[in-house]
């Protein structure tokens, strides 16, 4: 068993450190702005639930832009004419609102649990000893 939580730590470690490099580097490309909520767009998954795509309005390097966010929801989560925050990515002409709790958080957590089964992992190795 302890070895067992060994693996487990091993493998939760390399998942929190690359969802974190994974984040950073998204986070370099992209540029946090202040949007308006235009609309919100109804389409239908792959199993025929709705589906809503906020359109937001925001101001970039001067101009006005319209894009709707690349991610959606399965309920209004954004009414229309609601300030939201959101990142932008200029090389890809795309837009997402911003979660409310990050890819960081999620690298975080896995690099707790990670460190508890190590603990966990040594001490029951250490009590077969």
């Amino acid at each position: 068993m302890g070895f067992f939580l060994l693996g487990c730590s091993a493998l939760l470690l390399l998942i929190s450190l690359i969802v974190w490099f994974l984040w950073r580097r998204n986070r370099r490309r992209v540029q946090a702005v202040q949007a308006k909520v235009v609309e919100n767009v109804r389409r239908r998954d792959a199993r025929g639930r709705p589906l809503y795509f906020p359109v937001l309005e925001f101001q970039w390097e001067g101009e006005n832009k319209r894009l709707e966010s690349a991610f959606g929801w399965g309920w209004e989560q954004f009414q229309p004419s609601e300030r939201v925050s959101a990142f932008y990515d200029p090389r890809h002409d795309r837009m997402a609102v911003k979660p409310p709790v990050g890819p960081g958080v999620l690298a975080l957590c896995f690099f707790v649990i990670s460190l508890l089964c190590l603990v966990g992992g040594s001490m029951m190795l250490a009590a077969m000893l």
